[in-house]
C-alpha cells in the first residue's frame, strides 16, 4: 500500500512537471530560422513527451486506478477528481498533437495553443490537488 501510493505520487509529480514544461518547450520550437535547431528541438520535444511524460502519465493513471480499486471508495469528489484528471490527459494528448505539428511544419506558429494549454494545465493540476486534499475520509 505505501509503495503503491509512493509510485502514484512520484509518477504524478513527473507527469505534472512534464505537462507544465511541454507547452513552453513546444512554443520555443517555432521561434528560430535555423534548420538544425528545428531538427534538434523537435527531437528533444518528442523525447520529453514520449520518454518522460507519457510513461509517467500511464503510471500515474494506472497506480491511481489500483489505489481506487484497492480502497473501493466512491463519491462525488472522486468523480470530480477523475474529471480533472481526464482534462489533464486531454491536455497531454493536445501537447502530442502540437509536437506533431511543429515536426511537420516548424514555421507554423502554435503560440496561442501553447498559451491556452499553459493556462489550462496549472488550473487542472490545482483543481486535482484541491480535490485530493478535500477528500472526505
Amino acid at each position: 500500500m505505501p509503495l503503491l501510493k509512493l509510485l502514484h505520487f512520484a509518477s504524478l509529480l513527473c507527469w505534472c512537471g512534464t505537462l507544465l514544461y511541454l507547452p513552453a518547450l513546444i512554443a520555443a520550437g517555432t521561434r528560430r530560422s535555423d534548420r538544425l535547431f528545428y531538427r534538434d528541438h523537435a527531437h528533444l520535444t518528442r523525447m520529453v513527451f514520449t520518454l518522460i511524460g507519457t510513461p509517467a502519465a500511464l503510471l500515474a493513471i494506472g497506480s491511481g486506478t489500483a489505489l481506487f480499486l484497492r480502497d473501493g471508495t466512491l463519491g462525488g469528489w472522486l468523480i470530480m477528481k477523475l474529471t480533472a484528471v481526464t482534462g489533464m490527459a486531454l491536455c497531454h494528448a493536445l501537447c502530442g498533437v502540437l509536437v506533431l505539428h511543429i515536426e511537420r511544419d516548424p514555421e507554423r506558429s502554435v503560440t496561442r495553443q501553447c498559451m491556452a494549454l499553459g493556462v489550462a494545465i496549472p488550473v487542472l493540476i490545482a483543481v486535482t490537488l484541491w480535490l485530493v486534499l478535500a477528500k472526505p475520509f
